[in-house]
């Protein structure tokens, strides 16, 4: 799935080009746009972006209408964070979550994305009620998303084509279709991702343990910090986006495989540390 918000992220530049800071609440703190979802924050459908447009941009972007005739693609101020956010959100629609950005959902949630390149997705959710609060864990099965494996058809073959090399791709693509393995892979690719039901859980969360993941996020400035900080050029590693939502507003930070000792990922890993996933690999 493809979608770009290029006008949007356009006309929006200007919100972020003074820099981020800590965000401030009006007296209506969420936009409460039933175009993206409802009250219950189901999205509209699975095209729906969860995050604010404006977390798309960091304040070194340069708008596509002055980029240079030449430039690197790994110079920050040509990118963005709009597919990174959009995978996202495609992402979050598997695992069947609410948006958080647009409705006030009636309890505090601190919600973290897990996306790493070479393994599942996970989902932990900390839901906090002056009843007390708990963490639920869920991983998808894959990545989401579809793959079409195909093998060269020797119809399409230049008509200049040798018979020996016209007769050793059809030798592959017979031997190629029949195999086992292959058909596997096909089936696989087009097979959507599915929660993992079994290993999903709901754990309690003591007071002294939210407590301290407040003062993490407190210690990472975590409200202060830009949404998005693109690594252009950086092709693996792993996605780690963390959500606070709250009666006074939501903020949301994304960032490519942070480093061990930033504050913003110990407030993640704190909450990896409380989950079933603890144990994953981490990077």
């Amino acid at each position: 799935m493809q979608r770009f918000y290029s006008a949007l992220l356009a006309g929006l530049t200007g919100l972020c080009l003074g820099g981020c800071s800590a965000p401030t609440f009006p007296t209506s703190a969420y936009p409460q746009n039933p175009a993206i979802s409802d009250a219950q924050g189901h999205p509209r459908d699975s095209t729906t972006f969860y995050f604010p447009a404006a977390d798309s941009l960091h304040a070194k972007y340069v708008p596509k209408n002055k980029w240079p005739a030449v430039r690197y693609n790994t110079d920050i101020r040509f990118a963005n964070c709009a597919g990174t956010l959009e995978h996202a959100s495609y992402t979050l629609t598997y695992f069947e979550a609410p948006v958080l950005s647009n409705y006030y959902l009636g309890a505090d949630i601190v919600r973290f994305l897990w996306l790493r390149s070479f393994h599942r997705p996970v989902l932990l959710t900390l839901r906090h009620t002056s009843t007390g609060a708990t963490l639920h864990t869920q991983l998808l099965d894959k990545p989401p998303g579809f793959q079409t494996l195909t093998v060269l058809h020797p119809n399409s073959l230049p008509p200049t084509a040798s018979a020996k090399r016209r007769a050793d791709a059809w030798k592959y693509y017979n031997e190629t279709m029949a195999d086992p393995e292959f058909q596997r892979e096909v089936a696989e690719g087009k097979r959507r991702a599915g929660p993992v039901k079994a290993e999903e859980t709901t754990v309690a969360v003591t007071p002294e343990q939210w407590q301290h993941l407040q003062d993490l996020l407190t210690q990472a400035k975590f409200s202060g910090m830009c949404p998005c900080q693109p690594q252009p050029g950086m092709l693996d590693g792993s996605e780690w986006l963390l959500e606070i939502h709250q009666a006074r507003g939501y903020h949301m930070v994304a960032r490519q495989s942070p480093e061990e000792r930033d504050g913003f990922r110990k407030a993640c890993e704190y909450l990896i540390d409380l989950s079933s996933v603890r144990n994953e690999e981490r990077y």
